[in-house]
């Protein structure tokens, strides 16, 4: 972070995400944002990381994304960093004025907003929240309920449902630690009514609900951040919390070890579709398409679920289950045509049964 900060010394550095709230999971990226002065590009900020970090590892422009963007490895810690020009405004006042930004630019600034809404959120309860926070991660990541490119939720939607489940325990009274607190957790948003939208506050909120999830960011610009979630990963996810509801309502010593066990995924997938990156493509604007596929991929077998790590890594291999009625291999075609275009080196195909077990 300081050497970051020292390479960049005419902009503003920010620590966001669960680094900044306190929730990380071990091994989790350092997700920062950068606020600089005039036309600042991902070009310009690679060129004075790769001085300022000569041992910086994998150092390249994240494609995709609202803002441009730069990720890195260094000192074993992988680093995203979004880039934002303020043109004529002061990169220290970059957050408060971000929505004269624009549209782009006050979206990925509302990261520093988010994270401080929620740290104010759970004030003289952090030590509850980081816990269950870091809890119902693990939790998702083990079910593949994660990672908002392949359809899950994203990581901001979880520390708001988590610092919801923390504030309206300790107005009720209610445990707001251990055990007790993730069962409160997994109880409220296993009965949620997913057509109410969520927010940090507990108000109402804008915006009708009419997408199957709807979990609103606590800072301006207030934006839904599921609205990749289609149908059928919002009754996977209320699935989910109820099996995880039963089992910490339960207890038990073998408890904790099963709410994080690998779902059967074989059991409820008849075939797969498996996006496969040869030697050299782009992984990035992969990320920045899956959205797309996966949506399509729903829309041709309902039950559809992105697995959000690759099963393999030479070649790079993600698989989408697609329930027990699957399309045919003539409609993954019409979406690999229509979805990756200009991607060289990724293909779309269908396979069996044989996908390998997924973590």
């Amino acid at each position: 972070m300081a050497r970051i900060e020292a390479a960049l010394p005419e902009g503003v550095v920010h620590v966001v995400g669960s680094r900044r709230t306190g929730c990380a999971l071990p091994g989790a990226d350092l997700d920062l944002v950068v606020a600089l002065p005039g036309g600042a590009t991902a070009a310009g900020v690679r060129a004075a990381l790769r001085v300022a970090l000569p041992d910086a590892a994998g150092l390249r422009d994240v494609t995709g994304a609202r803002v441009p963007g730069v990720r890195l490895t260094t000192g074993g810690l992988a680093v995203d960093l979004a880039v934002v020009p303020t043109g004529s405004t002061d990169p220290a006042d970059a957050v408060a004025r971000r929505t004269a930004l624009g549209d782009a630019a006050a979206v990925a600034l509302s990261a520093v907003g988010d994270a401080e809404a929620v740290i104010g959120a759970v004030a003289g309860r952090e030590a509850a929240f980081g816990a269950l926070a870091r809890e119902v991660k693990a939790w998702a990541r083990a079910r593949g309920l994660d990672c908002a490119p392949f359809g899950g939720l994203p990581g901001i939607a979880w520390a708001v449902l988590a610092a919801r489940t923390v504030r309206d325990a300790d107005a009720t009274g209610a445990p707001t630690g251990g055990p007790a607190l993730a069962a409160r957790f997994f109880a409220t948003w296993a009965a949620w009514d997913w057509r109410v939208p969520v927010t940090l506050t507990g108000d109402p909120g804008p915006g009708s609900g009419t997408a199957p999830v709807t979990v609103l960011t606590p800072s301006a610009p207030v934006r839904s951040c599921t609205d990749q979630v289609t149908p059928g990963m919002r009754d996977l996810l209320t699935q989910e919390l109820y099996r995880a509801w039963e089992l910490t309502d339960t207890g038990g010593a073998g408890a904790r070890g099963e709410l994080h066990a690998p779902p059967p995924l074989h059991r409820r997938h008849a075939a797969w579709a498996v996006v496969t990156l040869a030697e050299g493509a782009d992984e990035g604007r992969l990320r920045g398409r899956m959205r797309a596929v996966v949506a399509d991929l729903a829309d041709a077998a309902p039950a559809a679920h992105a697995w959000p790590r690759p099963y393999s890594a030479s070649p790079t291999r993600y698989a989408v289950g697609l329930g027990q009625t699957p399309p045919d291999g003539a409609r993954l075609a019409e979406i690999a045509t229509a979805r990756l275009r200009g991607l060289d080196g990724v293909t779309l195909a269908l396979t069996g049964g044989e996908v390998p077990s997924l973590r």
